[in-house]
């Protein structure tokens, strides 16, 4: 792994400002079950596929960490 490697992916956590078509929603919560993600929004009570939604990726930056002694 290259040791100043940046990921970039959505960040789906409440409070988020997604894009589902045209309209800007607000994520209320999220359900992980059975390796499926779902997000919940306010004022939706169906849960939508996280791929239904824009949002701007988070860049992550992964580097090794020495393990404690």
């Amino acid at each position: 792994m290259d040791p100043a490697a940046y990921y970039y992916m959505p960040l789906f956590k409440p409070g988020a400002f997604v894009h589902l078509g045209s309209n800007r929603e607000t994520v209320s919560h999220i359900v992980v079950r059975r390796d499926a993600m779902m997000i919940y929004l306010v004022g939706h009570e169906a849960p939508v596929h996280p791929d239904a939604l824009r949002l701007a990726p988070t860049a992550f930056h992964l580097a090794r960490v020495p393990d404690r002694l």
